[in-house]
């Protein structure tokens, strides 16, 4: 489960829970080093747009592929 910071393992590892500011941080931090040109707010606001394009429970990596791709376009 992704609230329970007890139960972590594979499942845990391969979501985001955009309800967890320090998940969702963590995520910007990561896409921050990829793109270090780029203002935070728009790395913020290309990860919350793959989100509502994918769904968090199809994984981190899909939506970090979006996030990536929103930010090169």
């Amino acid at each position: 489960m992704a609230d329970n910071k007890k139960k972590i393992g594979i499942p845990d590892r391969n979501l985001i829970n955009f309800k967890q500011k320090y998940e969702f941080n963590y995520a910007v931090r990561q896409l921050q080093k990829q793109f270090p040109d780029e203002p935070g707010q728009e790395v913020k606001d290309a990860l919350t747009d793959a989100a509502k394009k994918i769904s968090p429970s199809e994984g981190r990596e899909k939506i970090m592929r979006q996030a990536r791709k929103n930010l090169r376009d």
